[in-house]
């Protein structure tokens, strides 16, 4: 699990939507239980995939894997029941700022202010590409409008794909 405060911005990269975000109350101190639990049936003659779901609800398609094991992740089976994982276990840490819990794909922002608790499902690292390990975080400096600088790896890929990754820019520009 990593705690990580002033990235922010960073993070919105990360999460599939802003509109994922599941807001809970905080529970009462000694407690880290938080949601409830749901089942969903699938309509009736459906046609979407598992990840349509997952996104109507908050979740991240592989929270929706674990909690449906065997279901059939590009259809899935008409008039079946899904459980939503929106029941969960807040992590062993302060209640502040961004916590990001890697192994399960979640974020943590503790708006401040607020007796709540937003959850969003993360994605981290590349499809293809091994996701890193063992890596350890440090807020070092704070930039306002900081600079984006792609490495030369990235343009190259950028390049492939017939996009161009300029060597710096405001974030995100490519």
């Amino acid at each position: 699990m990593r705690r990580i405060t002033p990235f922010f911005p960073l993070f919105v990269l990360l999460v599939s939507h802003f509109s994922l975000a599941i807001s809970y109350p905080l529970p009462p101190e000694g407690s880290r239980l938080v949601g409830h639990a749901v089942t969903i049936a699938v309509p009736q003659n459906n046609t979407q995939p598992l990840e349509v779901f997952a996104a109507r609800y908050g979740q991240g398609l592989s929270n929706m894997l674990e909690a449906n094991p065997g279901v059939d992740v590009f259809l899935p089976q008409s008039g079946s029941t899904l459980v939503v994982p929106q029941q969960l276990i807040l992590p062993d840490t302060i209640r502040e700022g961004i916590v990001v819990n890697v192994a399960e794909m979640r974020l943590y922002y503790y708006p401040e202010g607020t007796n709540t608790v937003e959850v969003l499902p993360i994605g981290i690292g590349q499809a293809g590409r091994e996701t890193p390990r063992n890596w350890v975080t440090a807020v070092e400096r704070k930039q306002d409008g900081p600079v984006w600088v792609p490495t030369a790896n990235t343009r190259r890929e950028y390049a492939k794909e017939g996009k161009n990754a300029a060597r710096d820019g405001a974030c995100g520009a490519g």
